[in-house]
C-alpha cells in the first residue's frame, strides 16, 4: 500500500448527501511525497440544503451556486480514487457513502474502492477512558494535532492525515491489516433517477400542470391527452418505485380514456408523494410548480374565470415568491383581468398570449442586436459558435465587457442556440430569471438568443 488519499466531504443535506465541498490529499505513504496536488473544491450540489447541515459547515446554496457540479469535478478527481486506499474519519458511512450516492445520481461508474477508517482505528487502539468520544476534533485535541477549521472538508482531510500518522507511530499499527473493501450502501430513500435534476424538474412542473388542470374543476380533452403524452415520455422510469407509482396511477385513470376530478386528485396525490421524498430548494420547487400551473391553464387555448380566481388564490398562498419571476407579472396580470370579475373571450385570448410569453421569456423578449461595443454582456447556455470562452473573446474584440453573472448594470444577456437541458425554469435558466427580476425593478437588460446576435 503506497498511494493513499485522505478524503473528506461536506454535503448539502442528510437525505441525499449531495456534496457541496470536497477535500483531498493524495500522498505516497512511504515517503510522504504528494502524488497529486492537494484539492479544496466547492461544488454546486444541484439540490436543497438542510438548515442543520448549513449550521454545521456554514456552506449555503448562495455560496456555491456558481461553482462546478459534481460531474465536472469528478473528471479532475477520479484519479485520486483509483489504485489507492482512501483514508478518512467515519469514511465508509459518511464520505464514501456520499461519494457513491453522487456517482450513482449522475450515472457515473463507481470505481473499486478500498479504505482505512481512522475512527475505527481509534476505537481499537485508543482506550475509552482516555477520551470523551472518538470524534475527529476530540482525537486531534488528545494528540495535540492542529485542526484549522472543523467541518471544513479540506481542513478535516489534513487533520485526518496527521491523525493517521500519529496513530501508526504511537501504537505501531500495521495498516495493511486494516484495509477494507468498500461496498456501496443501499437506501430505500435513494435512487439515482429520483435525484436526476432534469427528471426532478419535469415532475415538479408536472405537479403544477396537474394542479392547473384541476383549477377550473373540468378536465378537457387536451388535458387528458397531455397526461397520456407525459406518461409515454416518462415510461422508461416505470421500473423505479416512486416514478412507477405515478405511471401506474396514470394507467389506472386512463383505462376508460376519461379522467374525472377524483382521478385527477389521485394523480396529484401520487406526484406529491414524490415531492415529499425529494429535497428541492423551496423557491425553485414553487417556481417550477407555478410554471406548471400556468402551462396547465393555457394548454386548452383558453383561460376561464374559475382558473383566474383559483390561480390568484395560489399566488396569495405563495406570496413569498414575490420578486421571483414570473410571480409578480402573473399576479399583476390576474388582478387586472379580474377587476370586473368577468373574463371575456378577448381577455381570455389576451391572457393565453401573455402567459405563453411568461413561460417563454427569451423568445418573447428577443430583439435584434448588432453591436456589443461598450456594453456589459453576460452569457448563458451552450453556444453553437463555440465555447463560452470563445464567445467571450469575440465580445471583447468588439469592444464589449464581460459580466460573469447578471447584474443590475448588465446591458445584454445572450442565450446560446444550444438550449441547456438543465435550465431550472423550463426554457430558461437562473441568469434569465435574475435579468427579468432586475428588469421588473427598473433595470434595462436586453435578453436575446445567439441567433439574433451577429457572431462572425
Amino acid at each position: 500500500m503506497n498511494k493513499v488519499t485522505f478524503f473528506d466531504v461536506e454535503y448539502a443535506n442528510s437525505k441525499n448527501k449531495s456534496i457541496c465541498q470536497i477535500g483531498l490529499m493524495c500522498n505516497d505513504l512511504t515517503t510522504g511525497d504528494p502524488v497529486y496536488p492537494e484539492l479544496d473544491i466547492y461544488i454546486n450540489p444541484e439540490d436543497g440544503f438542510d438548515d442543520v447541515c448549513v449550521r454545521i459547515h456554514g456552506i449555503s446554496a448562495d455560496k456555491v451556486k456558481n461553482e462546478p457540479t459534481f460531474p465536472e469535478v469528478w473528471k479532475t478527481i477520479e484519479k485520486y480514487f483509483t489504485n489507492t486506499v482512501v483514508i478518512g474519519h467515519n469514511v465508509a458511512s459518511s464520505d464514501l457513502d456520499s461519494l457513491t450516492k453522487n456517482l450513482t445520481r449522475y450515472n457515473i461508474d463507481i470505481p473499486e474502492l478500498y479504505y482505512v477508517c481512522t475512527y475505527n482505528l481509534s476505537r481499537e487502539y485508543v482506550p475509552s477512558y482516555a477520551v470523551k468520544d472518538y470524534s475527529l476534533s476530540t482525537l486531534c485535541e488528545f494528540f495535540d494535532i492542529d485542526i484549522d477549521s472543523e467541518h471544513n472538508a479540506f481542513d478535516d482531510a489534513c487533520a485526518c492525515s496527521d491523525l493517521l500518522s500519529t496513530l501508526v507511530e504511537y501504537y505501531d499499527i500495521d495498516l495493511e491489516k486494516h484495509v477494507r473493501k468498500y461496498t456501496p450502501q443501499t437506501s430505500r430513500t435513494f435512487s439515482s433517477y429520483v435525484y436526476n435534476p432534469l427528471l426532478r424538474k419535469a415532475i415538479n412542473e408536472f405537479y403544477g400542470i396537474v394542479r392547473g388542470f384541476s383549477i377550473d374543476s373540468i378536465v378537457s380533452k387536451e388535458e387528458t391527452e397531455y397526461i397520456a403524452k407525459w406518461r409515454s415520455e416518462h415510461a422508461q422510469y416505470a421500473n423505479y418505485r416512486e416514478i412507477g407509482a405515478i405511471i401506474n396511477t396514470i394507467d389506472t385513470i386512463l383505462e376508460d380514456e376519461v379522467i374525472t376530478l377524483d382521478e385527477l386528485t389521485s394523480l396529484h396525490v401520487s406526484i406529491k408523494s414524490y415531492l415529499d421524498l425529494v429535497n428541492t430548494a423551496p423557491v425553485t420547487l414553487a417556481t417550477q410548480i407555478l410554471d406548471g400551473i400556468l402551462k396547465g391553464i393555457v394548454i386548452d387555448g383558453e383561460v376561464t374565470e374559475a382558473e383566474c380566481k383559483n390561480l390568484r388564490l395560489w399566488l396569495y398562498d405563495n406570496i413569498y415568491l414575490s420578486d421571483h419571476f414570473p410571480f409578480n407579472k402573473a399576479l399583476e396580470l390576474i388582478e387586472k383581468v379580474l377587476e370586473d370579475s368577468v373574463i371575456t373571450k378577448e381577455e381570455s385570448a389576451f391572457l393565453t398570449n401573455v402567459i405563453n410569453d411568461l413561460l417563454n421569456p427569451v423568445q418573447a423578449l428577443t430583439k435584434q442586436v448588432n453591436s456589443a461595443k461598450d456594453k456589459h454582456v453576460c452569457l448563458s447556455g451552450n453556444f453553437s459558435y463555440g465555447t463560452k470562452a470563445k464567445v467571450e473573446q469575440y465580445i471583447i474584440s468588439q469592444g464589449g465587457l464581460i459580466d460573469s453573472n447578471v447584474k443590475k448594470t448588465t446591458d445584454l444577456l445572450i442565450i446560446g442556440n444550444n438550449e441547456c437541458q438543465a435550465y431550472s425554469n423550463g426554457s430558461y435558466g437562473t441568469k434569465v430569471k435574475k435579468a427579468l427580476e432586475f428588469n421588473e425593478k427598473g433595470a434595462h437588460i436586453q435578453i436575446i438568443k445567439e441567433a439574433d446576435f451577429i457572431l462572425e
